[in-house]
């Protein structure tokens, strides 16, 4: 299992939810399964195209949590069990925009 860390502008993102509970419980369960199992089907995780390291995992249609593998195979493939920084909760077009 790998070790999550989150950045500042990951905590402030979340902090911006606070009162949306139905949409924090989906964050959670997103974080669960990507501390859990990175490569989970229901994360549909994927290269952000305009980072050469961010990745995305998807919170719901509309949110998704950006994230940086910290070690990466020579195949180019993150290794899971290594930590990941979380970057951001943004909605998809926002987050494809500016991952950090």
């Amino acid at each position: 299992m790998p070790v999550l860390i989150p950045n500042k502008k990951f905590v402030s993102d979340l902090e911006k939810f606070k009162n949306q509970k139905a949409l924090r419980k989906k964050i959670a369960k997103a974080i669960k399964f990507l501390q859990e199992n990175p490569p989970h089907p229901g994360l549909r995780i994927e290269r952000i195209v305009n980072d050469p390291t961010a990745w995305s995992a998807r919170v719901d249609r509309k949110y998704r949590i950006s994230f940086e593998p910290t070690l990466f195979l020579k195949t180019g493939t993150p290794e899971w069990s290594s930590q990941l920084k979380l970057l951001r909760i943004l909605d998809h077009d926002d987050l494809y925009k500016t991952p950090r």
